[in-house]
């Protein structure tokens, strides 16, 4: 008997990826259907071969080209940032023209499938890019965990949608270059400069003008335009009852929700349920939070970063941050001098992170015997299904022993040091 089934579920008994079970419906190895509101559902007892995957290893996949669908949701994803961008400015503008383009191909796109369009780009943004996918009463041919994904959260881009876009890390992959100039040019007078400006990113996401020129002179001199380009003023709307409140968990910047309480702009805080403390700020001083790029690529990841050094050096270990100037982002060495690579990662989707990720790069005066992609416990909800989709769409291939959750890791790493105790 047919046993229907949801992609998650389906990938879970079978042990595969998601994206695997797309490509086997691609090429008829199971059989799907479609629910009224356009979900798939797979029939596991239709998969029947010899050489299904075993699932300790990864499934041989090639790699897929993009679709048109997909290309269509990224010029959307693009001018929802663009326009939200305008927005804080607090300028009128017209809307993206991104925006206005993928919203019309989004139109063709309900045409063809004799489905409702919407009314223009007012009607997409309050409310398409309000629901996630799945509700949208069309088929987009897309990776399926973007079907439960939705454009805009809280009256503000998703971190689904600012991944798609990439605009952010452009930005923040810019003040990285500049950085690492200055780096390279001044590491013979301090080789840890790198370092210890990406600890200011990460333990200030929000500071006031005076400590910030304070510490870019004292601290950060021969950076003290970089840290200066990091920062931006923060929002007067984002005050509740005239002062501004920090996440009790990331410490960044909270906001107020359209019925007044306060939110971290990352969502996944909440679940720690910290309660926010106030920002303490002279009355004369101007308060900063760091631009929005960084905020996303280098504070979020950074927080896990810094919590996992933390932890292996309580534990006895050699720990470097950020080796020859962010080669990848921890160096642990152990006491038998075995080395490991860290990549810390957070992002909300597995599929567009895989498609960025590149190969840990080896120091050539100490490389290391093992490379690990670990991502933050913020999302170690996400599951398996995450890794799957992350290993399945990963160029470099990476085993399932190098791909795990934060906190996995550190289990990992407390199971090795009680080699040494025996």
């Amino acid at each position: 008997m047919s046993e229907y089934v949801s992609p998650k579920e389906a990938a879970r008994l079978l042990g595969v990826s998601v994206d695997s079970l797309r490509r086997w419906e691609a090429a008829g190895k199971i059989k799907a259907i479609r629910t009224p509101s356009g979900q798939r559902r797979f029939d596991i007892t239709s998969y029947v071969s010899p050489d299904k995957p075993d699932k300790t290893t990864k499934p041989i996949s090639k790699k897929e080209k993009t679709t048109d669908d997909e290309l269509t949701l990224r010029q959307i994803a693009k001018g929802i940032v663009e326009y939200a961008q305008q927005m804080q400015k607090s300028r009128l503008f017209p809307y993206p023209g991104a925006l206005q383009l993928g919203v019309e191909k989004l139109q063709a796109i309900c045409v063809m499938q004799n489905q409702p369009q919407p009314q223009g780009v007012p009607d997409f943004v309050t409310n398409w890019a309000q629901h996630p996918l799945r509700d949208w009463p069309i088929e987009i041919d897309c990776p399926d965990e973007w079907n439960d994904a939705q454009f805009i959260e809280e009256q503000k881009p998703s971190g689904f949608c600012i991944e798609l876009d990439g605009s952010y890390i452009d930005e923040t992959e810019r003040i990285q270059r500049e950085v690492m100039q200055e780096v390279f040019r001044k590491s013979v007078q301090d080789p840890d400069l790198y370092v210890k400006f990406r600890r200011l990113l990460i333990s200030c996401p929000v500071i006031t003008k005076g400590e910030r020129d304070i510490k870019s002179v004292l601290e950060l001199k021969s950076l003290q335009k970089v840290v200066q380009d990091s920062y931006e003023q923060a929002p007067d709307s984002y005050k509740k009852n005239g002062k501004f409140y920090c996440c009790g968990h990331c410490s960044g910047l909270m906001y107020r929700t359209a019925d007044n309480q306060l939110k971290c702009e990352n969502k996944h805080c909440a679940n720690k349920k910290k309660p926010p403390f106030p920002f303490q700020c002279d009355k004369d001083d101007e308060v900063l939070w760091l631009k929005k790029g960084l905020r996303y690529f280098i504070h979020r990841p950074g927080c896990a970063e810094l919590r996992i050094e933390e932890r292996l050096k309580q534990l006895g270990l050699e720990v470097t941050l950020y080796p020859d100037c962010d080669k990848y982002d921890l160096h642990i060495v152990f006491p038998d001098n075995t080395v490991w690579a860290v990549d810390v990662k957070f992002w909300e989707s597995a599929y567009n992170l895989a498609k960025k990720v590149e190969p840990i790069p080896k120091l050539p005066h100490q490389p290391y015997h093992e490379a690990f992609f670990v991502f933050a416990d913020e999302i170690s909800s996400y599951g398996d299904e995450y890794i799957q989709e992350f290993r399945a769409n990963c160029p470099v291939k990476p085993k399932k022993s190098q791909v795990m959750f934060e906190g996995d890791f550190i289990k990992v790493v407390e199971k090795k040091l009680k080699t040494f105790q025996k």
